[in-house]
């Protein structure tokens, strides 16, 4: 029904009702509609006797407020000035509210603002109900109102840019403190140790973020990285070392007493000091190795060997095997005489091993042929010559009758 404030009560009106539900059916050709839902609350405006009623639809439901929906209620009343009245009261907007007469007129729903003299302003507009003009709704404000608005929004405004700046400064710098600086740390704290090759440095971002975690990982991946490190170096070491150690004597080989030999070359060449080489060949082991085997004659290096080794005292002394059974002794800082010296201590304790050698013909046991050179390094000679000269006098010694020793 509509609210008849009169009498202050509800008063049914067939037309009323029909106009409503010619609405609602209209509607639910264009819109899915429940009318008995519990969540329902529809409202609108027709006009009855030219005469605008606002409207509202609730469901029928239990006293706690729960469905099914038993039907619904229609509840209208009338936009009339003592409506109006109590909408100026609520609202302090003095507007005044008049039908649509002739609604073969076009009409739209734009706001219209006019000036009605230098202290108000006049704001109206159409009001529609399915694109049917109901009403025009005027209201009027004091001008002083609009430049307070506008001051008000111009303050507003204002103050949004500012509060936006303020904000966008405010993650600036939390960005950069929680985000930049830990990851320009990172990058370069990694590029540093990529560069270096110091796997010993760690990262120093202590968070709880995921930044901070990932220092963490980086530094355990740092530690795996160490550790392989440490294990590669120690192998290359052990590797270097087996490359420059005889597999059989266990004494340095050819690669070792080349790289050794240039180095005390130049060291003496500097401090202008003689430099000696003591070239050793087994006296008739070809012989040796065809009477007792190769077995037996692998072993017979291995003895001369040692005892070359045990013939040296000085740590800058080296003891190699040159090739085959010939044995190479390098002398830094030491003259011809010294050179010689060791040579006959050589001699003796080959001959005292008494290793026995049925096939020698120049004693029942083994025994060594020794060529030694000695010079001080300088532009007008070379290592090359050096060992050149060595190795002539060892020929020497063998043309000598062997089991002796030559100098060059």
């Amino acid at each position: 029904g509509i609210y008849d404030p009169d009498t202050d009560s509800l008063v049914y009106d067939g037309s009323f009702v029909q106009r409503v539900v010619d609405r609602l059916e209209d509607k639910l050709i264009k819109t899915d509609l429940d009318l008995f839902s519990a969540e329902a609350h529809y409202t609108g405006l027709v006009l009855l006797e030219n005469k605008p009623v606002v409207y509202s639809i609730r469901p029928i439901l239990t006293s706690q407020e729960t469905g099914p929906s038993k039907g619904f209620v229609l509840r209208g009343r009338y936009i009339d000035p003592s409506l109006v009245s109590n909408f100026i009261k609520q609202t302090h907007v003095r507007f005044k509210i008049t039908p649509v007469a002739d609604r073969t007129k076009t009409y739209n729903d734009e706001l219209v603002v006019t000036e009605i003299d230098d202290e108000t302003l006049e704001v109206s507009r159409y009001v529609f109900s399915y694109g049917v003009p109901i009403m025009l709704v005027e209201s009027f404000f004091p001008r002083d109102i609009s430049a307070q608005g506008k001051v008000a929004v111009q303050s507003a405004l204002f103050t949004s840019v500012l509060l936006g700046f303020l904000l966008l400064f405010a993650l600036w710098i939390t960005l950069r403190k929680v985000v930049l600086e830990p990851v320009t740390h990172l990058t370069q704290k990694a590029t540093a140790i990529t560069n270096t090759k110091d796997y010993k440095k760690r990262a120093q971002v202590e968070t709880s973020d995921e930044i901070g975690e990932l220092s963490r990982q980086l530094n355990k991946m740092l530690d795996v990285i160490e550790n392989r490190e440490a294990s590669l170096e120690e192998l290359l070491a052990r590797l270097k070392e087996l490359s420059m150690t005889d597999a059989l004597t266990q004494i340095s080989n050819r690669l070792k007493f080349d790289s050794v030999s240039e180095m005390e070359w130049r060291r003496m060449q500097r401090e202008q000091l003689p430099i000696s080489i003591i070239m050793c060949d087994v006296d008739f082991f070809k012989q040796y190795n065809d009477h007792y085997g190769h077995v037996e004659g692998d072993q017979c290096l291995v003895s001369i060997a040692k005892t070359l080794e045990g013939s040296v005292a000085r740590p800058a002394d080296l003891v190699a095997r040159y090739g085959g059974e010939e044995f190479v002794i390098l002398l830094p800082s030491t003259g011809l005489d010294g050179a010689t010296h060791l040579a006959k201590t050589v001699l003796d304790k080959v001959a005292a091993m008494q290793l026995p050698h049925a096939k020698s013909d120049v004693a029942p046991h083994v025994t060594v042929s020794l060529g030694i050179a000695s010079v001080v390094p300088s532009e007008d000679n070379s290592l090359l010559q050096l060992i050149t000269d060595a190795d002539n006098a060892l020929y020497q010694a063998k043309q000598n009758g062997r089991n002796t020793l030559a100098t060059n």
